[in-house]
C-alpha cells in the first residue's frame, strides 16, 4: 500500500520532511506527476503529492516577474503570462507528451519544469529555465527551510543554490515557491526554410545562421519523414528535410534579416520565408518534439543528445547512421531528439547506451534516455555517467541537503542492493 502525503502550506510540507527524516521513509516527489517517467524509477512506498501547493502568488507584469508555489499548473501560469501578452523566454515545451502522451497542452507543474530544468528552441539565445529563476523556498532532506535569490537578478550573491536546484530532479531539496523573470512577447517574427535533408549540411547551415549579424532566435532540423508535422505552405512540397530559423523583433528588422539569410544560405536549397502565422506553428511543433510524442511512437525508445552545437550535424549523422533511427536537431544543432524503434532497440537490451554515448563522447557531449521501458531504465543509466571528479563533488552537496538520502532516492541513479544511489 502506497503512502500519499498531500501538504498545502509550506509547514505542513517541512512537517511531511520530518515525518520521513525521523522514520528513515524514502520519498517519492511528484506535482502533478507528468514526469514520473523520466529518470529511474524511485522504489518507495511513500509519496510526497506537492500538487496542492498551487497558487500564484504575485505577478507583476511592469517588472517582469512572476512568483507561485511550485504545485501550480503549468497551463494557469501561461494563461496569466498571455493575458499580459508575456511568456517565459526559454519557451518550454510539452515535454510530458513524449513520456506517455496522454497528458494535455502545457501538462505539468511550475515546480517540476524547475526541477528538470527544461527550455525550447529559444534555449541556444537565452540559457534553459535555471536562467530564468530568481529565487526559490524549499525544504531540505534535513527537513529544514531555505532559500536563495529574490524578484531581481541582482538579488544573487554567493553560492547560487537556484542553478543547483533547477535540474536536480527534487533529490536536493523540495520547492514550494519559485520566482521566476518573464519577458514580453517580440512584436513580430518570421521563420526563414530552407530545404536539406542531409544533417550534415543542415548543421552547418545553422552554424553559419547563428554567426551571421541576422540574430537568429531559433535554429532546427527536421528530418524528410517528420516535415509534414510543420503543415505549413512549402514544407510539404520539398519532399525532403528543412532547416528552420527563426528571427524576431520589429517588423522592418524581421523583413530585412529573413531576406538576408535567404540570400545568404541559398547555397544549400531553395529557401523562403514562412509568414508569422506559420511560423509559430513551427516553432511549436519544435519545441513539443512533436514528430516523437508518444502517443504516435507506441514503445518507441527516445534519446536526448547535447552536444557542442557547430558538431551536431556531424554527430546526428552518425547516430542515424550507427542506431537506424530518427532524428531531429534543435538549438542549432546543439539539441538532437534521436528515436529508435522498440524492435531495432531490442537487439541491444541498453537502448544501444553504449553505441550512443561512444559517439557523442568524442565531442564531449551527453546523451540522457528519456523515454523507454521500466526495465530498460533500471538495467541502463539514464543519466549520461558523471565525471567521477564531478560525482563527488555532487555525493558532497546530496550529502549536505539530505543526509538520509530520502529525496527522490534513485532518480537520477539507481539505487543498488547496498543503498547506494542518487
Amino acid at each position: 500500500m502506497v503512502d500519499v502525503l498531500s501538504p498545502t502550506t509550506p509547514d505542513q510540507l517541512r512537517d511531511a520532511v520530518g515525518w520521513a527524516l525521523g522514520s528513515e521513509t524514502p520519498l517519492e516527489i511528484i506535482g502533478s506527476g507528468s514526469k514520473r517517467a523520466f529518470g529511474h524509477s524511485v522504489r518507495t512506498n511513500a509519496v510526497l503529492d506537492c500538487s496542492k501547493l498551487s497558487g500564484i502568488l504575485f505577478y507583476q507584469p511592469e517588472e517582469l516577474v512572476i512568483s507561485a508555489r511550485a504545485g501550480t499548473p503549468l497551463a494557469d501560469i501561461k494563461a496569466a503570462l498571455a493575458e499580459k501578452n508575456q511568456q517565459f523566454h526559454f519557451e518550454p515545451g510539452n515535454f510530458p507528451a513524449l513520456l506517455d502522451g496522454s497528458t494535455g497542452p502545457d501538462a505539468g507543474t511550475i515546480g517540476g519544469l524547475v526541477a528538470c530544468n527544461l527550455a525550447g528552441p529559444r534555449r541556444i539565445k537565452v540559457g534553459a529555465a535555471r536562467d530564468h529563476l530568481l529565487g526559490f523556498e524549499a525544504v531540505s532532506g534535513r527537513a529544514e527551510d531555505f532559500k536563495s535569490g529574490g524578484r531581481v537578478m541582482k538579488n544573487v550573491t554567493g553560492f547560487d543554490l537556484s542553478k543547483l536546484m533547477a535540474g536536480s530532479f527534487g533529490t536536493l531539496g523540495v520547492m514550494h515557491t519559485v520566482t521566476l523573470k518573464v519577458m514580453p512577447n517580440d512584436e513580430t517574427s518570421a521563420t526563414v526554410i530552407v530545404a536539406c535533408s542531409d544533417p550534415r549540411a543542415a548543421g552547418k547551415a545553422m552554424t553559419i545562421a547563428m554567426g551571421s549579424e541576422n540574430e537568429v532566435s531559433a535554429a532546427a532540423w527536421i528530418a524528410p519523414e517528420d516535415a509534414p508535422h510543420l503543415d505549413v505552405p512549402l514544407a510539404g512540397e520539398y519532399g525532403s528535410g528543412l532547416v528552420a530559423l527563426r528571427i524576431e523583433g520589429p517588423k522592418p528588422s524581421v523583413a530585412w534579416r529573413a531576406d538576408a539569410l535567404c540570400r545568404a544560405l541559398a547555397g544549400f536549397g531553395e529557401c523562403h520565408e514562412v509568414p508569422e502565422s506559420h511560423s509559430h506553428r513551427i516553432w511549436k511543433v519544435v519545441a513539443n518534439v512533436a514528430p516523437f510524442v508518444a502517443s504516435e511512437n507506441s514503445g518507441s525508445i527516445l534519446w536526448r543528445v547535447s552536444v557542442p552545437p557547430a558538431s551536431g550535424g556531424d554527430i546526428c549523422a552518425q547516430l542515424i547512421e550507427k542506431t537506424g533511427g530518427r532524428a531531429m536537431m534543435d538549438w542549432a544543432g546543439g539539441l538532437i531528439w534521436l528515436q529508435i524503434a522498440a524492435s531495432d532497440a531490442a537487439v541491444a537490451p541498453d537502448a544501444m547506451a553504449g553505441t550512443i554515448r561512444d559517439i557523442v563522447a568524442n565531442v564531449g557531449g551527453q546523451a540522457n534516455l528519456v523515454r523507454a521501458s521500466d526495465e530498460i531504465r533500471q538495467a541502463t543509466p539514464v543519466f549520461h555517467p558523471e565525471d567521477p571528479a564531478l560525482a563527488r563533488i555532487n555525493a558532497r552537496i546530496k550529502e549536505n541537503l539530505d543526509p538520509k538520502g530520502i529525496l527522490n532516492p534513485g532518480r537520477i541513479a539507481p539505487v543498488s542492493q547496498n543503498g547506494e544511489g542518487a
